[in-house]
Order: structure tokens, then sequence, then C-alpha cells
């Protein structure tokens, strides 16, 4: 069974991609094989649903081709894995504990609620959480209120599969990056508040990473070091810190937030950080603090597309009671910048308007209120314009995208000309086809082709980001 899996592994590799199988296919394990099933062990049912929805015919036909006949496969939920916080890691009732921290330095842990360094009350958050299992947690970020597109799929279904089993070791930590106002922080609250609806003794905090060098300052400065570790290292079994690009230059927070990661990571706490950019782009990042983010999982986000904007918004209006007609819609996100937190303020602002005047929005409404702070009329560009964008960027020439020759090199970048030329023209598939010298059914598979491999495919992702900012359409 062993080889059989091996095999098709191989198979997968080849078909897939060294990124997608390393995410997706290396971590199922194959647990039976009976004469006309194969059945796969999966780590979650996120990961099962979306193996089976993206995967599965081509998981089907690899292992029809390794055993000479059609197979059914059928995927298993891993067993459960421990709770959160095991029995042994809880301080026992009535007594006191003293645990290891960091080298040579042991802190004294009463019972809660505790009374710690030099006889002083723990802080008024700590004494809190002792009533409360969350600590910075907006209950109104939730997984249901997410937007879903291709700009941020991927990083939601980690997002999902770490609140359905925290501390996994594969998305532990979970490092969500992208730019401003794309949904970071609403994914990071969305998690908390799924770990929590699932297991509502789950200890969770969020915090930012201004918040948690200020906090340190002061246990620093007042000798509360003691309850600085016991609100981040013994109590939280989710960790969730906000914009850690922050810590550019801190060497002290940064020395201090490696410990607590380690203690964390250690005892298979979950680890959540968001930040601007990459691990590696974070400017005087600690080498053995960016390495530890790297480990675990990295996932993306991009700036949506002008449907997914839409949807937003809508979203937005919805959570308002404010009912805006699909064109009103398209009017303002094609106007807002690819910025989702944009999108809030103006149909916040919107609203408010609407209210005041007792007036419906209409786009003329959102014209005459709204214009000041309303971007352009939207830039527009032609197919001309978007392949020489592609050209530049892949260093080939514009003449060869254009052209019949099938070189590998030129697959891709032809690919992502007519896609982009389909998202951002009013041309129709026949039309492109004329453009490209191709038939209309080239064209619709090729943008197909695209469209399916956005979601896995952060390099693709980051082409048509780069592309974008260079046509003024980002």
């Amino acid at each position: 069974m062993d080889r059989l899996w091996e095999q098709v592994q191989g198979a997968l590799m080849q078909s897939l991609g060294a990124q997608n199988f390393e995410i997706w296919i290396r971590p199922i394990r194959l647990s039976n094989l009976t004469p006309h099933a194969v059945h796969l062990q999966v780590p979650n049912r996120y990961y099962r649903d979306w193996v089976q929805a993206n995967y599965g015919p081509t998981m089907t036909d690899a292992f029809g081709r390794a055993l000479g006949r059609g197979v059914e496969l059928h995927f298993e939920i891993a067993s459960e894995q421990a709770p959160l916080l095991a029995e042994a890691d809880r301080p026992p009732q009535g007594s006191g504990l003293a645990s290891q921290v960091d080298e040579g330095e042991f802190l004294e842990v009463p019972p809660l609620p505790p009374v710690l360094d030099e006889g002083r009350p723990p802080t008024e958050e700590v004494a809190r959480s002792h009533a409360s299992s969350t600590i910075g947690v907006s209950p109104d970020k939730i997984f249901d209120n997410f937007v879903v597109g291709a700009s941020n799929q991927f990083a939601h279904a980690a997002a999902l599969a770490v609140a359905d089993q925290p501390g996994e070791s594969q998305y532990n930590p979970l490092y969500i990056y992208g730019g401003t106002g794309l949904g970071k922080t609403h994914l990071l609250h969305a998690i908390g508040n799924e770990v929590r609806r699932r297991d509502p003794s789950a200890r969770i905090l969020y915090v930012t990473a201004e918040q948690f060098t200020n906090e340190l300052i002061d246990a620093l400065r007042y000798r509360r070091m003691s309850n600085f570790r016991e609100k981040y290292r013994r109590w939280p079994a989710v960790l969730l810190m906000d914009d850690v690009q922050f810590l550019t230059g801190k060497d002290r927070t940064q020395e201090e937030l490696f410990h607590t990661f380690e203690w964390l990571k250690e005892r298979g706490r979950q680890i959540v950080f968001t930040s601007d950019v990459l691990p590696r782009e974070v400017h005087g990042f600690e080498p053995r603090l960016r390495t530890r983010c790297e480990s675990g999982m990295l996932a993306d986000m991009q700036p949506p597309d002008l449907e997914t904007l839409v949807a937003i918004l809508h979203q937005k209006a919805a959570d308002l009671g404010l009912d805006v007609t699909p064109d009103v819609a398209r009017f303002l996100a094609a106007r807002v910048r690819g910025n989702v937190r944009e999108i809030e303020g103006l149909i916040k602002r919107l609203s408010a308007l609407c209210r005041l005047h007792q007036a419906q929005p209409t786009i003329a409404f959102a014209r005459l209120h709204l214009g000041n702070v309303l971007a352009d009329e939207p830039h527009s560009v032609d197919a001309q314009e978007v392949i020489k964008a592609v050209a530049s960027l892949f260093n080939v020439r514009v003449e060869d995208l254009m052209g019949s020759r099938r070189q590998r090199q030129l697959v891709r970048p032809r690919h992502l000309s007519m896609w982009l030329v389909r998202e951002h023209t009013d041309l129709s598939f026949p039309d492109i086809g004329r453009v490209f010298g191709k038939d209309h059914a080239t064209i619709h598979h090729a943008c197909k082709k695209v469209a399916g491999d956005l979601p896995n495919d952060a390099d693709l992702r980051g082409a048509v980001a780069a592309i974008r900012r260079s046509l003024g359409l980002a």
C-alpha cells in the first residue's frame, strides 16, 4: 500500500506542481484499499472539501492508472486531536505551580485568581481573563460575514483549518500577509470566534504588535514581567497577533516574542500572525524569529477583483440595513481601489446620508454627496496596453505573446494576457480571439485555466497584482 501511495504521489506532484502538492497532498494518508475504493485520511473537513472539489478527479485518475482499474475515493477525517489545553497543562486547583519560563528563570503561578510579582495584583485585563475565555476578540467579525474571492480564498481556507484544529503543526504558525485594508484582521477575529464557538473554554488572546510592545515596556518599567508572561505564555491556547511588521527594529520586543513563540509552540498552542509583507521583507526582523514565522503556513491576500468588491459592498450594506442596487454597488466598488476598509467607511457614510436626506442610494445621489471622497472615474485600458505590461513583467516580446510559438515560457504569460484583457476590457471571447489570432474556445480555455489557478498560486496572484499596478488598475 505504501508503494502504491508513493507512486500516486509522484504522479500528483508532476500534474499539480510542487507547491500545491506540498500544501494539499503531502498531509494526506492512505488508510485503506479495497478492490473498488481507496480510503484517504485528511486533517480536517475543510481540507477534505477543498481537495475533493479541486483535485478529486485528478487523484481518481492517478489511482486508476496505478491500479489498472477504476476506483472511488473516500475521504475520512483524522481523529480529533487533544483538547486545546491538556489537563497536564492546567494548574491544579488549590495549589501553587512553578514552571520554567526561559533561560534559568522560574515563574511562580499561584492558584487563580493569581497574585503575582511581589504581591501586586495582576493587571486588570489578566484578572478579567479568568472570568472570560477571550481577550480582544471582536464578536462581529466571523467567517459567515467574510466575503471570499479568488484574492483571499487560500488565506480563508487556511484560517478555517486553524479554527477547526488549533495547534496542528502544518498551520502553526499561520502567517497571513497582504496590503492594508484587505481583511487580515477580520480573519484573525474570525479564527478566535470560531474556536470559541467550538470550545467555549478555549482561551484566546488577540493583540496588536504595538500593544504587545507597549505592555512589555510597562512590564519592564514597573517590574511586572511575571504578569506579562502569565498573560502571553501560560494563559492563551490561541495567540492572535496583528501587524507584526510594527516590530521592525524593536530588538527587546522581538526577543520576548521569540521566547513566547517557543513556549507556546512547544506546548501545541496555536499562533497566528498578520503582516503587510512576508517575514523576509520585515526590515530588522531577527533571523530566528523570521525562520519560525516561515516554518508554518504562509497565506497571502491580494487586492480583490471588481466582482469580489461588489460582493463585499453588498455584505457591508446588508449589515447596515441599506438596500443597494447592483448598478450602485458596481459604481462605488470601481472607485475604491481595492481597499475593503475604504468600502466599509464609504457604505457607513452613504447609509448615514440616506437616513439624513430620507433618500434611496442611487448613482446620482452618490455622485452628489460622495463626490469628494470617491476616486476619479476608473482608469480604462485596451488590449494592447495589457499585453505590453505582461510582456514587460515576464521579459518576453509582445510578438511572441501574440504569436503561435508553443514554448513553455510563453504559455503562462500568454494565458494571463488573455485573462487580463477579458477582466479589464469590454471585449468578448471572439473579440479577444481576433486580437491574439485564436478561436474563442482557446481564449475561453485560457481564462478558465488562469481563474482556476489563482486561488492556489501565490506567484500568479503576485504577477496579476504587479501588472494591475503598472496599468494603474490597483
